[in-house]
This record gives structure tokens, C-alpha cells and sequence, in this order.
């Protein structure tokens, strides 16, 4: 009795000594990867055997069934247990965990991981843990293949396109919404009788931007933002341009299409509006001036009234004319064709004209710009710019005919803000909707007075809007 006493205190002793040195080596610790059980001849042993025991350190490990019996967790008998470190690998066949890398993918060139997904332009990629790539299919509203496209065949397209990094990353469907905003022409618009000019001598080219007598009334080009204000900003614009040219300068301002963005009812702000409700709003109420209220790029409080005059609204009183009214247009009113559309540009400025935009326009780089192949199936949007003039490009034996365009997507965008399209062919429908108007100007000099008069194909003869 004597003897199995001290046979299981000294029991006791060892397997305690055995769990101090390997808790002192974090559990395994300088025996982990060294062979006991496998040198041990006969190797492991079933239930309890007392001799199935190896020599580690100061003290005995044990290749037993009974080695592990001291921890309630058999998948982890240390250090409560006296196994000897390579029990589990090799008697029972039972590894630690490893380090498990994460599965990476690739998208072109670039690896990453499940918990990392990247951007390829406008669209999510996601690694898969079966080590696929899987991402959004969007159409992007401009691309490398679109890009590439166009400049291949320039020569004969007439124009080049190139990546912008506002528009890389978008989807074609946000330009479409936010960086048009003029609505399809309502069936009154388009069932107005057209006003006819005679047309008279017509330069081969003119340009207002150019023109000594209006160059300093013509308004600076404008970045709407992720906006849809097109039909704001281009009213707001032509309205501008007219009150300059037609007072010869004593009635120079710069309108505020934030006014129309806020304030013109039945509109829809941000997501686009409709010409005849700018026009009517202008005609009725009238705007103050982008200083006053300036351009936000998003809809806001109007803190216009109907009532208002410049001094109740809080604007700064013109200097050059005793003005406190504030400035409004008579009917806006629709010119027939490319030849009225001229004459109209050079008696009296800029006009407003609504267009089908495509894909491809918005990589425009420069050139007369038509509607290319690569842009062919996609959905296109309306939007409003000014027609600022015209002019004629010859390439060997072909003459090609252009508008110029003023476009409100920034300098940075076009030719300087600019564009040239295609004149004569109504092309994206440029000539189909093309409005003017007459600022009820403070002064009007006695040659604008008079034209109002006998002139027999002005507004007061032609099918107004309201």
C-alpha cells in the first residue's frame, strides 16, 4: 500500500513538473517539432501503461491513452495532461491548426482579397472564396473601349475623345440623370408655330464669344455639377446674353439659374426641369442676379418672392440704369431652321437649343462632334445648351458645316467649355427645339425700340408660349 502511494505522489510530482515546463515554454515551447513517441520503441500505447513513457527534460512524457486524461478537452491535453509533445500528431494523427492564408483574386494586374474588393471604374469587383472575380456589369459612363473607339477612327469621325476624371467611375445612368436635367420638350413646345427670319448676307462664320460688339456681354461658361440643371443654367444664360447685347452693355448681369433650380414650381430641381416653366417663370416673375443668389448645384430654401424687388430681396442695386425691378423676358418663342437660327444668333444672340445626348458625348475632347458607332445602342437624354454661333471647316475637298456650342459642364471640359456640332443635318436634333427671347430691358437703346416695331418676323408675330 506503501508502495502505490508514493508510485502516485511521485506520479503526481511529475506530471505537475512536466505542466510547469512546458507552461514556462508556451505549452509546447522548446520540445515543439522534436520526436518522443516516434523514437520510443513499440512507439504509443492503448489504455494506461506506465512504462509507455519517454525521457523529456528533468521528467517523463508519457505515448499512453491515459496521458490525456487530466484535461476535460481531448483536443487539447496541454498542459493539463502528460503527454509528451508529439502524442497527438503521432499517435492520434492530430495536428495543430495553421495559419490559413486568404484567398486572393486577380482583375487585371491587380490581386486582392474577400475582405478587400476593388473598383474598376464605375463597377465592384469581389474575390470569391473559390478565388473567382466577380463584378458589377454597370455600363460606365465613359471607358477605355469607348475612348479607344472614337480615336481610332477620328480621321473620318471628325473629332477625339479622351478620359475625364469627373466622369471616370460614374455610371452612365448617374451622367444621363445628373449631368443633363432638361426634360423632353412637351407636346406644346413642339406644336409651336416657328418663327421665320429673312435671312440676310450670312457670314460663313461668326462667333459671339469673338464678336467686338458683345464679347464682354456673353456669360462665362458654368460647371452645373452632379446636378441635372441644364434647363436652369442655359435660360438663365441666354437671358444673360440678351439684357447685355440688347442695352449694348448698360444692362450687363449675370442671372441666377439657382433661382429657377429653387423656386420654379411643377420642376424637379436636381433631376431636371422643363424649358416653357423657366421661360414662364422669368416672364411672370423675373430673376435677380447670380451674385445675389448664387449657384449652389443643388436644390435649396427660394428665398425669392413673388412680390420681390432687387432692395426687398436683398440684392445690390445696378449702377448704370435706375433698376429695382427685378429682370424679366417677354414669350419665349421657336425659330424654324438652320438659316432663321442664324439670323437670329447675329441680329440679336445667343439662343437656347435642346439636344439628344449619347454616351460618346461626354468624352468629347474637340472637333465637330456627330454621333459615333460606339455610342449607337445606348439610351440618350435631352439636354440644353446656347448656340453661340457657326462655321465651316474644310478638309480637302469637303466642307464641313458646325455649330458652336457653349455646353455647362466646366472649361475643363470641350474646347474650353466649348463644343462644335455638326450644322444643316439636325444632328442629336440640335435644330429641332431652339428658343429666343426679348429682356424687358430698363433701357433700350432707339435701334431695338424701333426693330420691335417694323420688323415683320420679331416676336410679336410669332406663336409665343404662353
Amino acid at each position: 500500500m506503501d508502495w502505490f502511494r508514493k508510485l502516485n505522489i511521485l506520479l503526481g510530482i511529475s506530471v505537475l513538473l512536466l505542466g510547469v515546463i512546458l507552461n514556462a515554454n508556451g505549452q509546447l515551447g522548446e520540445f515543439e517539432g522534436i520526436p518522443f513517441c516516434e523514437t520510443r520503441p513499440g512507439g504509443c500505447c492503448k489504455d494506461r501503461t506506465d512504462s509507455c513513457a519517454v525521457p523529456i527534460s528533468t521528467t517523463l512524457c508519457y505515448c499512453d491513452e491515459f496521458c490525456g486524461s487530466f484535461s476535460n478537452d481531448k483536443s487539447n491535453r496541454w498542459p493539463n495532461g502528460d503527454c509528451c509533445p508529439d502524442y497527438e500528431s503521432f499517435c492520434l494523427g492530430i495536428y495543430p491548426p495553421q495559419n490559413i492564408t486568404e484567398v486572393e483574386c486577380m482583375h487585371k494586374g491587380q490581386y486582392f482579397g474577400p475582405s478587400n474588393p476593388i473598383r474598376d471604374n464605375c463597377n465592384l469587383c469581389s474575390c470569391q472564396k473559390s478565388g473567382h472575380t466577380v463584378c458589377e456589369q454597370n455600363l460606365c459612363l465613359i471607358d477605355d473601349s469607348l475612348i479607344n473607339n472614337v480615336n481610332s477612327i477620328t480621321r473620318t469621325l471628325g473629332w477625339t475623345a479622351t478620359n475625364y476624371t469627373e466622369f471616370w467611375g460614374r455610371k452612365y445612368d448617374e451622367g444621363l440623370e445628373l449631368r443633363l436635367g432638361t426634360k423632353e420638350p412637351t407636346y406644346k413646345v413642339k406644336a409651336m408655330t416657328k418663327l421665320t427670319n429673312k435671312p440676310e448676307s450670312l457670314p460663313r462664320n461668326f462667333n459671339a464669344v469673338e464678336d467686338e460688339r458683345w464679347s464682354s456681354y456673353i456669360s462665362p461658361i458654368q460647371d452645373q455639377g452632379w446636378c441635372g440643371a441644364s434647363w436652369a443654367i442655359s435660360t438663365a444664360s441666354v437671358a444673360s446674353d440678351r439684357f447685355g447685347i440688347q442695352t449694348k452693355g448698360k444692362e450687363s448681369v449675370e442671372l441666377s439659374p439657382q433661382q429657377l433650380l429653387s423656386c420654379v414650381r411643377k420642376q424637379s430641381g436636381c433631376n431636371g426641369g422643363h424649358l416653357d416653366w423657366a421661360w414662364n417663370y422669368i416672364r411672370k416673375i423675373g430673376l435677380v442676379d447670380e451674385d445675389c443668389f448664387p449657384y449652389a448645384g443643388k436644390p435649396s430654401h427660394c428665398k425669392v418672392k413673388r412680390t420681390d424687388t432687387l432692395s426687398s430681396a436683398g440684392c445690390q442695386l445696378p449702377t448704370k440704369v435706375p433698376r429695382d425691378h427685378l429682370y424679366r423676358v417677354g414669350p419665349a418663342y421657336s425659330l424654324n431652321n438652320e438659316s432663321d437660327i442664324m439670323t437670329e444668333i447675329q441680329e440679336s444672340g445667343p439662343v437656347q437649343a435642346t439636344m439628344r445626348v449619347y454616351r460618346d458625348f461626354f468624352a468629347y475632347r474637340g472637333g465637330i462632334y456627330r454621333r459615333s458607332a460606339a455610342s449607337r445602342d445606348e439610351k440618350g437624354g435631352f439636354h440644353s445648351v446656347r448656340l453661340l454661333g457657326w462655321g465651316e471647316e474644310r478638309t480637302g475637298y469637303e466642307t464641313t458645316k458646325f455649330w458652336i456650342a457653349a455646353n455647362s459642364w466646366g472649361s475643363w471640359w470641350g474646347e474650353n467649355g466649348y463644343f462644335r456640332i455638326l450644322r444643316g443635318v439636325n444632328e442629336c436634333e440640335i435644330e429641332s427645339y431652339v428658343l429666343a427671347t426679348w429682356p424687358h430691358a430698363h433701357l433700350r437703346p432707339k435701334k431695338f425700340k424701333q426693330s420691335l416695331k417694323t420688323s415683320p418676323n420679331r416676336r410679336p408675330f410669332s406663336r409665343p408660349f404662353y
